[in-house]
């Protein structure tokens, strides 16, 4: 009988042979879709000084008490303040300073009346400082003013070690004043994609040949996951082409070495010679589908992982096995949320654990899913049409309808 890894044992195997990325300093507008190597702590607080939400006037909150539109409380004006400006004014009993929208709040005030509550509703925008106001709502303390603090406090945590930064990270940095962060290297994979079937998208269509399809999907699948990837292109099914590409990597800095398609028993899968003659490989076969002829080994003291090459198997492959790589490279927790579903239909497997496309919906707060179109390994419209994977375990060869099974959001 053959003997087929299990999922958990195939990854298990692979991950051992990884640790984590050095890290590196790198300027913040570069930094964005990295990974945290080192907690972030703020610096100051945040905002570091209290100030105005809107555009009015900066007052006591205490001087506008009977304020009412029939009998307004008139208070001087002594300063203008605009965001930026520092005030030079203390607010005293009967004054008030006219004040945009982040300006620094004056000492003495601890609140801000709203333009439109004042006779200046009409005409704030006028250049002159007015002498006097008129309010003609009552402010509480507080009101209208961001406090000092209010977002986060000096030496709070902003950011866990392992955050992927995002464009409101980076934003949430800079108003710290943090010109520079400290980020795990991003993992380098080169990707090897083979078959004397393939054509380069764009050229003419001739008769036995198809599109190469792989390369441009399972490349921005790595990139996703926070890999940088250097493509090798298209290897013809032949020993010395194969030889030739996957010597680039001579002069590469490699975390990890990938080929689609070549590493199955089929005649022309050559690039299981040449990582034999080059390395070794630890193993054939994995009890999953799609995606059962999944190779580990090395190449030139490389790892290599050498995924299937019909296009579902290698992108389901990419995402059980090397997305892990990449987050343990990162530094990441590895362990994929899983979620409960439904299934609005009987489902057939063959007894291997199989990750089946599915589009899943919400039916009255409960997630409801069917298969999405044809589940064969080729079938890469399926995964344009699924918006999840359903996990199906090893031994279980039917599910029927109404029954509940774990997924994954693709």
């Amino acid at each position: 009988m053959e003997h087929l890894l299990s999922v958990e044992q195939a990854r298990k195997i692979i991950l051992s042979n990884f640790k984590k990325n050095k890290s590196t300093t790198i300027p913040l507008e570069q930094a964005n879709g990295k990974v945290l190597a080192a907690d972030v702590f703020a610096i100051f607080n945040q905002p570091p000084f209290s100030n105005s939400s809107m555009d009015g006037f900066a007052v006591k909150a205490e001087d506008t008490r009977h304020a009412t539109p029939d009998q307004p409380v008139e208070l001087v004006v002594i300063e203008d303040i605009a965001a930026g400006y520092h005030p030079k004014s203390q607010i005293n009993n009967g004054q008030s300073s006219r004040i945009m929208t982040g300006g620094p709040l004056p000492p003495g005030a601890n609140a801000v009346i709203p333009v439109e509550k004042t006779n200046f509703s009409d005409r704030y925008n006028q250049r002159a400082r007015p002498s006097s106001v008129l309010i003609y709502k009552p402010a509480n303390r507080g009101d209208n003013v961001r406090p000092e603090g209010q977002d986060i406090h000096q030496g709070e945590k902003i950011f866990q070690q392992a955050h992927k930064l995002r464009a409101q990270d980076l934003g949430s940095l800079a108003a710290q004043g943090i010109a520079e962060v400290e980020v795990v290297k991003n993992p380098v994979i080169a990707l090897l994609s083979s078959g004397d079937e393939l054509l380069k998208p764009g050229d003419p269509l001739v008769p036995g040949k198809i599109f190469d399809s792989n390369t441009i999907t399972i490349k921005t699948l790595l990139e996703s996951f926070g890999a940088s990837v250097i493509n090798l292109g298209v290897a013809k099914d032949d020993v010395r082409d194969i030889k030739a590409k996957l010597d680039l990597i001579n002069d590469l800095d490699l975390d990890l070495l990938i080929s689609t398609a070549g590493v199955s028993v089929g005649v022309f899968d050559l690039i299981r010679d040449v990582i034999l003659d080059n390395g070794k490989l630890n193993f054939w076969k994995v009890n999953m589908r799609p995606g059962k002829p999944l190779t580990f080994g090395e190449f030139q003291n490389v790892p290599f992982i050498g995924l299937p090459g019909n296009p579902v198997s290698a992108f389901v492959s990419s995402l059980v096995f090397v997305k892990p790589v990449i987050q343990h490279l990162l530094g990441i927790d590895q362990k994929e949320e899983l979620f409960k579903t439904v299934v609005d239909e009987e489902i057939s497997s063959d007894g291997r654990e199989s990750y089946l496309r599915a589009e899943i919906r919400i039916v009255n707060g409960v997630y409801h899913a069917r298969l999405a179109s044809h589940q064969g390994s080729a079938n890469i419209l399926s995964l344009v049409y699924a918006n999840a994977l359903l996990i199906i375990p090893a031994g279980v060869k039917s599910v029927p309808e109404g029954k509940t099974v774990d997924f994954f959001w693709i």
